[in-house]
């Protein structure tokens, strides 16, 4: 006779999915309003394309700090699951490559991006899906970037090579009636003159002083 199933064991290597249920209304009406939202220009890129065409997109640098600004830096991952010597999901080429390794190392690398960029435009606008509306693409190519800012200080330096900050100097301090010494005992005046009394014992030249 057949023998009973055993209990199911847990696989331990798998990653346990998050149910939508464990979401509140609010939490996800927030996501959804930042994916909705179209990007500036600063995030959009250009290449020459055919025909003399300019062809826009989202970099992958600027989309990954997108996807850890929107999920959070372990609210979402990504694997390769399969490449192919073929088109897929991503694709990659390269054309007078010297070598058949470094063609392949290029091509597998531009097929992984750009599947993932593929796969993270379906979840809204900001992760760039808005780059395929022409009608937006027409308008916000008319925005001039400005220029990023640059600030040393925000760079993340070994500390070997790190730049010294000097400690501001203390600000001075008034001396208030308090913190001033105590005054000294004045000493009586003195005088570099000298009182003479000039004293006659007999009748002097012109006479007695008595």
């Amino acid at each position: 006779m057949p023998s009973a199933p055993g209990p199911v064991t847990a696989n331990p290597f798998e990653e346990p999915q998050r149910r939508i249920s464990e979401f509140t209304a609010m939490e996800i009406a927030t996501l959804q309003a930042r994916l909705d939202r179209k990007l500036g220009p600063e995030y959009i890129s250009a290449r020459p394309g055919a025909a003399g065409q300019k062809v826009h997109y989202l970099s992958a640098d600027k989309c990954i700090n997108l996807a850890n600004e929107v999920f959070g830096f372990n609210g979402w991952s990504s694997s390769i699951q399969k490449i192919d010597v073929d088109f897929d999901i991503g694709y990659g080429h390269i054309e007078n490559c010297k070598g058949k390794a470094a063609a392949f190392e290029k091509s597998k690398k531009e097929g992984t991006t750009d599947a993932l960029k593929r796969t993270l435009r379906n979840f809204g606008n900001v992760l760039g899906n808005c780059v395929y509306d022409k009608d937006y693409l027409s308008k916000v190519t008319k925005i001039k970037a400005a220029p990023a800012r640059w600030d040393v200080d925000e760079l993340h330096r070994h500390p070997d090579f790190a730049p010294i900050k000097k400690e501001p100097a203390p600000p001075k301090r008034v001396l208030e009636d308090d913190d001033l010494p105590p005054p000294r005992p004045s000493e009586p005046a003195k005088s570099s003159i000298t009182s003479h009394i000039a004293a006659f014992d007999g009748d002097g030249e012109f006479g007695s002083m008595s």
